[in-house]
């Protein structure tokens, strides 16, 4: 497989009609997102967080799905507007 390199995509970006440069503008994001490890950007409050949750689920404290939905349905009837 031959390699290619960035001059060469520019020629090609560059002979490309304008009206598709937003579709590619859009393409190379995505390229960049799907490539990138997502835990690096993370604030070091989500990592908190998430080492909360990890915590939270080693030492079972835990709430059951349907508890949670009648907490959630009790707090929005009892919540006065």
């Amino acid at each position: 497989m031959n390699t290619i390199d960035a001059t060469q995509i520019n020629q090609k970006i560059n002979a490309l009609p304008k009206a598709l440069l937003p579709d590619v503008d859009k393409y190379i994001d995505f390229l960049n997102f799907k490539y990138t490890d997502w835990g690096e950007q993370l604030s070091e409050n989500q990592i908190a967080l998430i080492q909360k949750g990890t915590d939270d689920i080693l030492n079972n404290r835990l709430v059951p799905h349907n508890e949670a939905k009648e907490r959630i349905k009790n707090y929005i009837k009892n919540k006065h507007v």
